[in-house]
C-alpha cells in the first residue's frame, strides 16, 4: 500500500508526466487557476482515492507557494510605503 500510495503522489495531477516543482515559475494567478483545477477534479466523484491524494498534495504546496509570494509582495509594498524608497526584502 506505502509503495502504491508514493508513486501515486510522485505523479503529476495533471497526468502531463512533467515535474511537480514548477510552480515557481507560475505566476501567483497561474497558481490559483491550477488550484481551481485541482478542485475541479477532487469534486469528480470517481476519483481514485490515490489521484484525490495527489491532487490534494499539490494544492497544499500550491497554496503554501502562493501564501508565500503574496508575502513577499506585501511586505515589499510596506517597505517602499513605509520609506519612500523600495528596498530588497531577503
Amino acid at each position: 500500500m506505502g509503495k502504491s500510495m508514493k508513486n501515486a503522489a510522485d505523479t503529476n495531477p495533471k497526468g502531463t508526466g512533467a515535474s511537480q516543482d514548477t510552480t515557481q515559475e507560475l505566476t501567483i494567478e497561474g497558481s490559483l487557476e491550477q488550484l481551481q483545477q485541482i478542485l475541479a477534479k477532487m469534486e469528480k466523484e470517481d476519483l481514485p482515492l490515490e489521484e484525490s491524494f495527489a491532487h490534494y498534495e499539490r494544492g497544499v504546496k500550491l497554496i503554501r507557494e502562493v501564501n508565500a509570494r503574496i508575502d513577499r509582495v506585501e511586505k515589499k509594498v510596506q517597505m517602499l510605503t513605509e520609506d519612500g524608497v523600495l528596498e530588497e526584502y531577503e
